[in-house]
């Protein structure tokens, strides 16, 4: 099938920008860095919350953070891996501590009218991904870095297709009519960078707290190309460092464990950031790379909204939030929107 647009530098969509990146990408104090046993987070975003089925609909993930890489014994794997990344900016140098997190994620996105066997060629194309990603955290006193390597699978081999029909007929949901028309069966590969800066914090009152984190981020792959920047808020009771579960983006994200120990006390936030974003390719709106496949024009500009509340307690984290996006496309009748929330247990 011939694509209908070609690909173009210009091209702007909401990216996502490095899965667990921004939502991860927490700053800390030498004195709170206490030392974890590494966490682990499972994360569900979907649109059934928001009334929508369209755009990106559905996305499941399940993380795995580790400690710092410098608690681990030399001969351990982790601890070989981060050194055999050591030559990244950032990554072992003096001052910062470095983790390494894995994640397993698969993510559907469809068109409007997911009852059409044979969707409008002017619609978002039907789209299964499947990808494991590994970043590495290089955290200082007000500054974060993380290295983003991305590897997975588009097509049938995601599994997409088949979780959402079992999800919908679970639920009662219209059946989704048109995966066989979804982006061909290709491989994925992404690279990225996100840098974090706790550039303002106060008190509110005598048991409040609030901060400013101002990120950036690029990517380059086959999945995503391009640039992002936005801000990020957080005002709560307790504050641990880390930037509650906001991601500034369309896609998977999972509340932050980087480098966060077990509280004794109840931590409440409440979060919200802006961004936006400037794509050269975004694989479910431009189409695969290797193979013709269904594409879309995208607007040159794309806007995200994020707003939601967190709670920590012992060992137990919970994350909800409420994600929105401005058009990405011209014909699409409104931005994305879905809720995200997620769980994670420190070890």
């Amino acid at each position: 099938m011939k694509r209908r647009t070609k690909r173009r530098l210009r091209n702007m969509v909401p990216g996502l920008l490095m899965v667990s990146s921004l939502c991860a990408a927490g700053v800390s104090t030498p004195a709170d860095a206490a030392e974890t046993g590494g966490a682990v987070t499972l994360t569900v975003e979907n649109d059934v919350l928001t009334g929508s089925d369209n755009a990106y609909t559905n996305g499941l993930g399940a993380t795995w953070v580790s400690n710092d890489l410098a608690s681990y014994d030399d001969k351990s794997p982790v601890r070989q891996w981060g050194r055999f990344w050591d030559f990244l900016p950032f990554v072992g140098d003096a001052g910062y501590k470095t983790y390494a997190s894995w994640t397993i994620a698969q993510e559907m996105h469809t068109p409007t009218d997911i009852t059409l066997s044979d969707p409008p060629l002017s619609d978002q194309p039907y789209a299964g991904v499947l990808y494991v990603d590994n970043v590495l955290y290089a955290r200082s006193e007000r500054w974060t870095n993380a290295w983003e390597l991305q590897l997975g699978v588009t097509g049938d081999a995601s599994g997409a297709a088949s979780t959402q029909r079992k999800f919908h007929k679970a639920i009662g949901a219209d059946e989704p009519m048109g995966w066989h028309t979804q982006l061909p069966q290709e491989p994925i590969i992404n690279v990225g960078f996100t840098t974090a800066h706790l550039w303002k914090q106060g008190n509110v009152g005598d048991s409040a707290q609030w901060r400013l984190v101002p990120v950036a981020n690029v990517g380059l792959g086959t999945y995503f190309t391009g640039v992002g920047a936005g801000m990020y808020g957080e005002v709560g009771w307790n504050l641990v460092d880390a930037l509650g579960g906001t991601s500034l983006r369309e896609g998977l994200s999972a509340a932050s464990t980087v480098g966060v120990a077990p509280t004794d006390r109840w931590s409440v936030s409440f979060f919200g950031g802006v961004g936006g974003h400037a794509v050269a390719h975004y694989l479910p709106l431009d189409g695969t790379v290797f193979h013709d496949s269904r594409s879309v024009d995208t607007r040159p500009f794309i806007g995200n909204v994020t707003v939601g509340a967190s709670a920590r307690r012992g060992r137990f984290v919970l994350s909800l939030s409420s994600n929105h996006s401005t058009k990405a496309f011209d014909g699409q009748e409104k931005g994305a929107d879905f809720a995200n929330l997620s769980v994670s247990w420190i070890r």
